[in-house]
């Protein structure tokens, strides 16, 4: 009997301890849970869609049980995490440091924006320290089929009232229905403004 308990006791540690694991490669900020924006920095071809689905008591964020219940490893890196993925610099520009005119030509249509943002230290050129932070290749990994993922609320609004509506946002994402409106719109205002957007 007590060889049962102890078994089972075992088997419940080693399934907690696996669970916090799961957790652990996404949390970066140290509550134990892994939100939208720290799923998508480790895999960017996560959508919303997505997280709702994993996200069962949809309080925004993923526990370990969430993380590892059935089905949602598939979810988490269907499409091939980006993280490790990033070419080096010496692949990039022959050398221990790459331009943004390189970076771009080995990431298709990478903005100005995201080159300085990968820039770290601002000397307008990435080192392999840079190019392989967390940050940078969550971002190049947006580039990686030669295409950005996100598109600018500018482009999203076309009557020009600084906010996307629905119809103006399944322009650009065509599978996007009224539910995925409900979950960026902070508000509730059925519209989604720069910083609901960007967030």
């Amino acid at each position: 009997m007590k060889t049962l308990a102890l078994t089972l006791a075992t088997t419940a540690l080693t399934a907690t301890v696996a669970a916090a694991a799961g957790v652990a490669s996404y949390d970066t900020n140290g509550d134990r849970f892994a939100s939208f924006s720290e799923v998508t920095a480790v895999n960017p071809t996560i959508d919303a869609n997505d997280f709702r689905e994993l996200d069962t008591n949809r309080d925004r964020r993923l526990s370990a049980s969430e993380i590892t219940a059935p089905g949602a490893s598939s979810i988490l890196h269907r499409g091939g995490v980006s993280t490790g993925t990033v070419l080096s610099t010496a692949q990039i520009g022959g050398g221990s440091f790459v331009s943004e005119a390189q970076l771009a030509s080995a990431y298709p249509g990478l903005t100005a924006n995201d080159f300085d943002r990968i820039d770290l230290n601002d000397d307008n050129r990435i080192s392999s320290v840079e190019l392989y932070a967390s940050d940078a290749q969550s971002r190049l990994g947006r580039y990686e089929n030669g295409a950005q993922i996100l598109v600018s609320l500018d482009s999203v609004d076309v009557n020009g009232d600084s906010f996307a509506s629905l119809s103006e946002l399944q322009a650009a994402y065509p599978n996007l229905s009224s539910n995925d409106l409900i979950f960026f719109d902070a508000n509730r205002d059925k519209r989604i403004s720069f910083s609901e957007f960007y967030s």
